[in-house]
């Protein structure tokens, strides 16, 4: 008869007996690309997962590589992987592209942000995450043998996260979980299934002495997988990428899900050295989806056809396919206009009073580096018109900037690395990243906390 602790070990002992052949009997599918070679290479992933469209840069010491994906390469920017899981007929997952996304096509993120999020939403996430990862690396060691084909590779992975802060928050320990569990899942054979991520969400570390030493190698520490503010990120890739202007500038980035706003100063040092501080930040769910739930609902529509995946109509043409007037559907925008000016007021206002106030910028006007896939949207860049004819201290100049000399890059869209600059400020080591702002207001409560 057993106790409960004999059956403990019965069922455990099981389970890894297992889980021991199922890694055994998958060997032969796999396809090595880390090889082993004479020295060791670090490269970090830095990843950008948004709630329409993920996006990958991948950094070594010198040099960035945006990473293209397959299923992208009919649409105008192949560097845009939408945030979908697709479900073959053998229950294998696969990475999709928009158009095969229809208005019933769920995104993966936006239950992380509104904190709806089921098991089942978390299981999808971590399959496609692991989809993600393989793909990168093996994008990248097949795109560059040459160069990496000699080394064992020692992955890093940076992610940004859609907070101001993400010490001792629920959403970074979710986002810590998925991302160890969907490295494991990237680095061993075969598919992947809904199904067998749903057996390692419920393993514990114990588990992986089950495997092969070749994919045990392969799974990188807990410590190597950094989640950070996508914002700080993004402001350190800016800063990097454009130092013409030195001095306090503003950050608006406009998402499918969220509506991030920074203000920052950035130049060089004595060194050359790229310097930067960041003051006020905040990170707000408001981004294009949630525009677009209050037009519809202002407008007594359904929503059901939102399809963040697909190119968003302009007024015009949203008028005419609804049968409206332009005038009615600006008015029906006029509170989430609102909003947006609102928290752009607020962080402009706590720089020139907390952090920034006698910069030169307040009178003619704070360099304005506007981002993201909604920020080409009329709505906003009638916001963005209205704050450069705005008195100080909320007047802006609206700056471009090229692409980085670091970052290898083909067929880019014209005026489009800002799309990508999250995910390069996420390719630079941690320690740069946190050192950038070791000296600054960054780690002070009143610069990170969530505006109202």
């Amino acid at each position: 008869m057993y106790t409960k602790h004999h059956l403990y070990f019965k069922l455990r002992q099981r389970w890894h007996e297992s889980f021991a052949l199922f890694v055994s009997v998958t060997i032969t599918d796999n396809k090595q690309v880390d090889k082993t070679g004479k020295g060791n290479k670090q490269l970090i992933i830095g990843l950008d997962f948004g709630a329409a469209f993920t996006k990958v840069v991948i950094g070594d010491k010198r040099v960035r590589y945006a990473v293209p994906f397959d299923v992208a390469a009919n649409s105008s920017n192949h560097y845009l992987l939408p945030s979908i899981l697709g479900i073959n007929e053998d229950n294998s997952c696969t990475l999709v592209s928009s158009s095969d996304s229809t208005s019933d096509t769920a995104s993966l993120k936006l239950p992380l942000l509104d904190n709806t999020y089921s098991e089942n939403d978390l299981l999808s996430i971590s399959a496609y995450l692991a989809l993600v990862f393989r793909s990168s690396r093996e994008w990248l060691l097949t795109r560059y043998t040459k160069r990496y084909g000699r080394y064992q590779i020692e992955w890093r992975v940076n992610v940004g996260l859609p907070l101001v802060n993400t010490a001792d928050h629920k959403l970074t320990d979710v986002y810590n979980k998925l991302l160890h569990n969907a490295w494991v899942i990237s680095v061993l054979p075969g598919a992947v299934t809904l199904n067998r991520v749903r057996q390692f969400m419920k393993a514990d570390a114990t588990a992986f002495d089950a495997f092969p030493a070749i994919y045990k190698a392969k799974i990188i520490d807990d410590e190597h997988i950094a989640t950070l503010p996508a914002v700080a990120a993004q402001v350190y890739g800016c800063a990097h990428a454009h130092t013409e202007i030195e001095g306090l500038h503003l950050l608006i980035d406009v998402g499918a899900g969220t509506f991030n706003i920074a203000t920052f100063d950035c130049g060089k040092s004595n060194t050359d050295d790229m310097v930067c501080s960041l003051y006020a930040s905040a990170a707000e769910s408001i981004g294009v989806y949630y525009l677009l739930k209050r037009r519809y609902e202002n407008l007594q529509l359904s929503d059901n056809v939102i399809n963040l995946f697909k190119d968003i109509p302009d007024i015009h043409r949203f008028s005419l396919a609804h049968d409206l007037t332009d005038k009615e559907i600006k008015f029906a925008d006029t509170l989430y206009s609102g909003d947006v000016a609102k928290q752009i007021n607020k962080v402009l206002d706590e720089t020139k009073e907390l952090y920034c106030p006698d910069s030169a910028f307040w009178e003619s006007g704070v360099p304005t580096v506007v981002c993201g896939g909604g920020s080409h949207l009329e709505i906003l860049e009638n916001i963005q018109h209205s704050f450069e004819n705005k008195p100080s201290p909320h007047k802006i100049q609206t700056i471009s900037f090229a692409v980085p000399d670091d970052l290898m890059v083909e067929n880019l869209p014209a005026r489009s690395f800002d799309r990508l600059s999250v995910a390069y400020g996420l390719s630079f080591p941690v320690n740069q990243i946190t050192h950038a702002f070791s000296k600054n207001t960054q780690n002070d409560a009143r610069s990170m906390k969530q505006l109202p």
